[in-house]
């Protein structure tokens, strides 16, 4: 069953057009990769998807919801959550505090995440969960942004660049808690340079290509298909 639908969507910063009329499905329960180099818009569709970048044509409906046009405050509370490449933690506030401000209502016929959940997933977490934020390393304060995101209760999340920066040991754990999350029913868009952990981790695989879907397929069809990963992937 569908979830989320992107159709035909166009985006701008100023006078640079970026999406160039993308179009993709989520189905629910469901964990896609967004692959693609860098600028090629991969994280403009993420925030344009959350409203932090104003679509300028096209449709983004969660079930049957229109999204386009909306705040992100309005689309966090319809069902979307979204964890940025910046991470973006409250430097001022607590751990716990950062992560008592990600907490919404359950939604209904859906996994209800729990303060208790998180700390579970990062025991690291617990451990510094009287700590300000800003003050944690970049690996924790990713798991921090991850869980707050989760604390919001969505059905789907999306989730760009996660393993930046971080040292193999923690990229490896986070891989495994967000293989968890997916299996506990949230449906995910993942932008992630490491190919080789995108492909683990999703059931299928989308590439941007100059802001438009340019292939799309299992891990399996895209390993077999070396031209796509030449033209649309590799570095020279």
């Amino acid at each position: 069953m569908t979830l989320l639908s992107v159709t035909n969507l166009h985006s701008h910063y100023g006078k640079s057009h970026i999406l160039h009329g993308m179009s993709f499905s989520l189905a629910a329960g469901e964990m896609i990769a967004l692959l693609g180099r860098n600028g090629s818009g991969r994280s403009t569709a993420m925030k344009a998807i959350m409203g932090l970048v104003a679509p300028t044509r096209g449709s983004i409906k969660l079930d049957t919801k229109e999204l386009a046009g909306l705040p992100s405050y309005k689309i966090n509370r319809a069902g979307i959550a979204y964890v940025p490449e910046e991470r973006l933690a409250f430097s001022n506030l607590t751990v716990e505090e950062n992560l008592h401000i990600g907490v919404a209502a359950p939604r209904p016929n859906a996994k209800a995440w729990s303060l208790e959940e998180m700390y579970g997933f990062f025991p690291r977490l617990k451990e510094r969960r009287n700590v300000k934020a800003g003050s944690i390393s970049g690996g924790e304060q990713q798991m921090l942004t991850l869980c707050r995101s989760l604390l919001g209760q969505p059905s789907v999340i999306l989730i760009d660049e996660p393993t930046e920066g971080l040292a193999p040991k923690i990229v490896d754990h986070l891989a495994d808690v967000m293989r968890d999350i997916n299996r506990q029913g949230v449906a995910s868009i993942l932008v992630e340079q490491k190919m080789t952990i995108a492909l683990k981790l999703c059931s299928r695989c989308l590439i941007m290509g100059h802001g438009a879907i340019v292939f799309e397929g299992t891990p399996e069809e895209l390993i077999a298909t070396p031209s796509v990963r030449r033209e649309w992937l590799e570095v020279a």
